[in-house]
């Protein structure tokens, strides 16, 4: 079977006569759906520049569903849409940006997600793409993925990491590396199997990791018993247990039950697609409430789209694309995707050498006459294209190569890079401020304690980015503690007064909590919002009350009162947060 989309293309399906769903039905409510999914991501992509989850990455993997089961998509809108989102792949300095991490954030699920759109959208694989997933798979830990970002659901679970870098990794891996590929899913299978969900996205994305990394049909069937444990009574899915229902939640565990190859005919499944189709608004879009209610300033400024909701626009966005694509996934594919009209790049095959070759394959390269210091199309040197290889650094190095602080800064975005960077630090390579940045967002102690070691400074930010700062926003405890030793100052505070403890319990960060604390970092300071981090802990409901619990054993007060009036526990009481609320009596 060929895959479509991020699904197995499923055969034809047919609707028995006593089908409470029929065909017609869903197809009703898709054709109701498009248009304002389609006027929506023509607005967003022409007032914003950034890449988003929700009007980039899952209107492209809607639209082209949407296309390939028959219906009409705006050409025009598509093409706005892909144009925006993959111009970091294919632009003139594309290659050039991809080798020097120049736009490095959040590599899952911001660029595993970015590189299944491109699939679905048809570009080949080429240099640009490889260098992308060769990223992916060395930030891989201890067989899953992280993310920085912390905006449930969509956008924190660190099971739609891992699944979306499996599948990456599948796609666009060269095949000079099928072997650290094969590895990489492997343990992420394994991580996938032995960890348990809290969530649905958790629940969907692990049953769709699974199934993407080649599981047993074992594990498989335990994950879809997982997923299918979450469902209501009336055939929905909420967001965590205590939530109600939602098109968000519903649309992608159907689509990752679709994945796992369940029937459509499948009684549980068919209960979800008619909760999908009993809660689709009169101008056929679907509500879904946000669950960021804080009042930090943590996304870029609100516009709307003219898709409604407000404050809810952009997760309704998202959970109405996710309702069509689990109704798409109940029709039969009608047409062949088509590929987009974007040619790969790839520069001369010394570079592909350079980058994902052997020592020996670039030494007999270097013995044919390639200069140890050639520069690539827009400037890397070949030294920056082979950082990842601790081999290949010590070889041209000892060939004339000129040590330089571009490498050591592409071998910083890197896991499990030292060798390099010792060799590269040891022949006098610069150590700037991007290259601890860089080093920190990754979470490699040893690579972090090697440039503290080598004279980086701490409090250096690179594009507004402190190494402190990162390596909160991540979750590192070895690497905050490590920065703070060094010097890293943990004063820090944005213009709405927030510190290092606000900004952990924004990004529910517990583990980086008592080291933080124990700097000397206020744990009852209220930012201008009469929030305190305890305050920001109650009101963001993450599933668990960790960052609750941490704080209070850390001595934060829970009988101080935000700008509103209310305590901690009052804020959770209002927001419906029960766990939350228990954990604070």
């Amino acid at each position: 079977m060929r895959r479509c989309l991020l699904l197995i293309a499923l055969g034809p399906i047919a609707f028995c006569q006593s089908d409470a769903q029929p065909e017609a039905k869903i197809r009703s409510a898709v054709n109701r759906a498009l248009p304002p999914l389609q006027k929506s991501a023509a607005n967003f992509v022409a007032a914003r520049a950034c890449v988003s989850c929700h009007h980039n990455i899952l209107s492209i993997l809607t639209f082209h569903m949407a296309r390939g089961r028959g219906f009409e998509i705006d050409s025009k809108v598509l093409i706005a849409v892909q144009d925006k989102t993959f111009r970091g792949l294919r632009s003139a300095t594309a290659l050039d940006d991809a080798i020097q991490a120049t736009a490095l954030n959040d590599p899952t699920p911001d660029e595993s997600y970015l590189l299944m759109a491109a699939h679905v959208a048809g570009l080949q694989p080429d240099l640009v793409t490889a260098v992308y997933a060769r990223r992916l798979a060395r930030w891989q830990r201890d067989g899953h993925w992280i993310t920085s970002d912390f905006r449930p659901p969509h956008s924190s679970s660190i099971f739609t990491a891992t699944a979306t870098a499996v599948r990456a990794l599948q796609l666009y891996m060269p095949e000079e590396l099928r072997s650290e590929r094969e590895e990489c899913i492997r343990r992420a299978r394994e991580w996938l199997a032995a960890t348990h969900p809290v969530s649905t996205e958790d629940a969907s994305f692990r049953l769709m990791g699974l199934v993407w990394a080649g599981a047993g049909a074992a594990q498989i069937d335990a994950a879809r018993r997982d997923l299918l444990a979450m469902q209501k009574p009336a055939g929905g899915w909420p967001e965590l247990p205590s939530y109600a229902s939602d098109a968000y939640s519903t649309g992608e565990a159907l689509y990752a039950l679709r994945e796992a190859a369940t029937p459509a005919t499948d009684a549980d499944w068919r209960r979800g697609l008619k909760f999908l189709i009993a809660t689709q608004a009169v101008d056929g879009t679907w509500r879904v409430h946000t669950r960021m209610l804080s009042p930090a300033d943590i996304s870029p400024k609100y516009f709307t789209t003219g898709f409604p909701y407000v404050k809810d626009e952009f997760l309704s966005y998202a959970g109405s694309c996710w309702a069509v694509i689990a109704l798409l996934a109940a029709l039969p594919e009608t047409a062949p995707a088509k590929p987009a009209a974007m040619p790969a790049i790839e520069g001369p095959p010394w570079m592909r050498t350079a980058l994902f070759g052997s020592a020996a394959q670039l030494a007999a390269l270097l013995d044919s006459g390639l200069n140890a210091n050639t520069e690539g199309l827009r400037g890397p040197n070949l030294l920056m294209m082979a950082a990842v290889d601790a081999d290949k650094v010590r070889m041209l190095l000892t060939r004339g190569a000129e040590a330089n602080a571009g490498a050591l800064t592409v071998a910083a975005a890197y896991r499990g890079t030292a060798h390099s960077i010792r060799g590269l630090l040891d022949s006098g390579a610069e150590v700037i401020p991007s290259a601890l940045v860089f080093a920190s967002m990754t979470g490699d102690l040893e690579n972090v304690k090697l440039l503290l070691a080598h004279g980086a400074d701490p409090n250096a930010a690179w594009r507004g980015n402190s190494p402190l700062a990162q390596a909160v926003t991540f979750g590192y405890p070895d690497i905050v503690q490590a920065l703070i030793s060094a010097g890293a100052s943990v004063t820090m505070r944005d213009s709405s007064s927030i510190n290092l403890l606000h900004w952990a319990a924004i990004a529910n960060r517990p583990s980086v909590m008592p080291a933080l604390a124990a700097a000397g970092v206020p744990v009852n300071d209220r930012d201008k919002f009469g929030f305190t981090p305890l305050m920001y802990a109650a009101t963001i409901d993450f599933g668990d009350v960790e960052s609750v619990k941490t704080l209070l054993r850390a001595g934060a007060d829970a009988g101080i009162r935000n700008n509103e009036g209310r305590s901690a526990r009052e804020q959770a009481r209002r927001l419906g947060h029960s766990q939350i609320e228990a954990a604070l009596r």
